[in-house]
């Protein structure tokens, strides 16, 4: 499920201009085969924390995924190049998926704060068939909601048993960095956060690490292969942009032939303090 927009319209505008926008977007369709800076307000410390969007970033709405598949089957009808072609349906076909299917999975998890509610305002887990279960409340299913209507759809859900909640909601998945970071792990992460960021967040590619051949794997699975993920580091795209789900983890391999760099580097270090006891043993 990937966007052709890291969330406003200023980043859409040229994928609705031209084809050469889509295919912008179709190079990651076609290769796919700590705590971040959350910002939480909180009135006193008995109160739950308060979920606070954004302010520079917005999950890209419904009608701007729409406009985008639709470029994207426009394009492939005037396409003559068939691989382009092939991948300008493919980039259409998996936004469509993104729009009937939604952008929340097992795994992720909700934060949600009603005000005057504690038994509601706290993090939430989506259980394997799309749904969420609140305290004492009928669950709430989130297939085909789109992280940008996530608040105003959970307010309208729940205004069906409380009456005119104040809601504020935020979506969270759990992906690992791996590879030749500084530090490698898991986080939790906003589903609106770059790709860039997730890297940075991890202490950033050390000097030996390729980040141009960076992937996102599920298990043993590549999801997203180096160009995709290069595309997206141009294209400023979230993870949610390319279907990320809890669990994955973005790989940063090193160079090729560095991991033997290193290691004969920490040989040489420990072969000379070595041979630098010796010579003060020997001076005794």
């Amino acid at each position: 499920m990937l966007s052709t927009s890291s969330g406003s319209t200023r980043r859409s505008a040229p994928i609705r201009r031209s084809c050469r926008g889509v295919m912008l977007v179709t190079t990651l369709l076609g290769a796919i085969s700590s705590i971040p800076a959350m910002a939480f307000a909180q009135a006193s410390s008995t109160q739950p924390v308060l979920p606070v969007a954004s302010p520079d970033r917005v999950s890209p709405k419904r009608e701007i995924l729409k406009s985008a598949a639709e470029n994207a089957e426009r394009c492939a009808r005037i396409e003559k190049n068939s691989t382009k072609r092939s991948g300008c349906l493919r980039q259409a076909k998996d936004i469509r998926k993104r729009l009937e299917v939604g952008d929340f999975q097992a795994g992720h998890r909700i934060l949600l704060f009603v005000a005057g509610d504690s038994a509601l305002s706290d993090t939430f887990t989506v259980r394997s068939d799309q749904k969420l279960q609140l305290p004492n409340l009928p669950e709430i299913s989130l297939a085909g909601v789109l992280d940008s209507e996530l608040q105003g759809y959970l307010e309208t859900q729940l205004a069906q048993y409380i009456r005119n909640p104040s809601v504020r909601a935020q979506a969270l998945l759990r992906v690992s960095v791996g590879g030749d970071v500084a530090n490698p792990g898991f986080y939790p992460i906003r589903t609106d956060t770059p790709v860039s960021d997730v890297i940075m967040l991890a202490g950033g590619p050390s000097s030996s690490a390729d980040v141009n051949k960076t992937e996102l794997r599920r298990g043993s699975a590549v999801v997203v292969e180096r160009d995709g993920i290069q595309a997206a580091i141009r294209s400023e795209l979230t993870m949610s942009d390319i279907g990320a789900r809890p669990g994955d983890e973005l790989y940063v391999p090193a160079k090729p032939g560095s991991k033997w760099t290193k290691i004969a580097a920490i040989a040489a270090s420990v072969t000379g303090i070595i041979w630098t006891l010796v010579y003060i043993s020997g001076q005794r």
